[in-house]
């Protein structure tokens, strides 16, 4: 189960909190590191998120609504014309009540309940608690603040408190939201990644033979190329063994 996940994610809501409450108004406009949105956008995506779990009438999707993120701009465009007050405070409320909702989820049969969740594949209701630690810290220290975002502020750690139940969901989800980029994998590759919460890992099917090259990453510069929000080549990723193949790899991986 993802029991670790619940108290990783209360911490870092807290640290977005504290981040808002410091915020003037001239920061909330500043264009963040996630394409197209505002300081206040990235806020309003997930306090919007948050409050769509907790009450489904609020949960808003795109056109196509097996695309998870063609409706996430469906709430933050909603969200321009709000009150910087009332985003805070739908966040404050949300967050805390949705992580409320993600603890009950960690025993019993409804733990191991399968859900259908678009284009990020099928899995276990307790690991959505993952999910939100994942996005509340690429949000939080690739999109917000320094040296990637926009904002002078102290990041979130890169602890294995953090990192672990990140890893967990990015692992849990690659096979699914890489599998037609994966297509024309022969062999499989070891991701090692040294580092807090990191360990060594095997992508691809280990029916197909040893593995061909190893992928050698730390755990936060993972969740950025991982997610190619940067280059994976800028991230200090080497590759040992077939360079080529494991390059081919990289390049095809891409984590929602």
């Amino acid at each position: 189960m993802s029991e670790v996940a619940i108290p990783a994610l209360r911490s870092l809501q807290a640290e977005a909190i504290s981040l808002a409450q410091s915020l003037s108004d001239a920061e909330w406009n500043l264009p963040s590191d996630c394409a197209g949105w505002t300081v206040r956008d990235v806020y309003a995506h997930m306090s919007g998120v948050y409050h769509g779990l907790v009450d489904p009438a609020f949960m808003r999707t795109g056109d196509d609504p097996n695309d998870m993120e063609s409706g996430m701009e469906v709430g933050v465009e909603e969200r321009r014309s709000w009150p910087i007050a009332d985003v805070i405070a739908e966040y404050e409320e949300f967050a805390t009540k949705a992580t409320d909702n993600f603890a009950t989820m960690q025993s019993g049969d409804l733990a191991t309940m399968e859900i259908p969740m678009g284009n990020l594949g099928t899995h276990p209701l307790h690991i959505l608690a993952n999910a939100f630690v994942f996005d509340a810290y690429c949000h939080l220290r690739n999109d917000l603040i320094a040296p990637f975002g926009p904002l002078d502020h102290p990041a979130p750690a890169e602890s294995a408190e953090n990192l672990g139940p990140i890893l967990e969901w990015m692992l849990a989800g690659l096979p699914q939201m890489c599998a037609e980029a994966f297509a024309f994998m022969t062999a499989p590759v070891v991701l090692q990644l040294d580092g807090p919460g990191g360990g060594s890992f095997i992508i691809g099917d280990i029916a197909n033979g040893s593995p061909t090259a190893t992928i050698v990453s730390n755990p936060d510069a993972f969740v950025r190329w991982g997610t190619q929000r940067r280059p994976w080549r800028d991230e200090g990723v080497t590759i040992v063994g077939d360079e080529a193949y494991g390059a081919r790899v990289v390049d095809a991986l891409n984590i929602i």
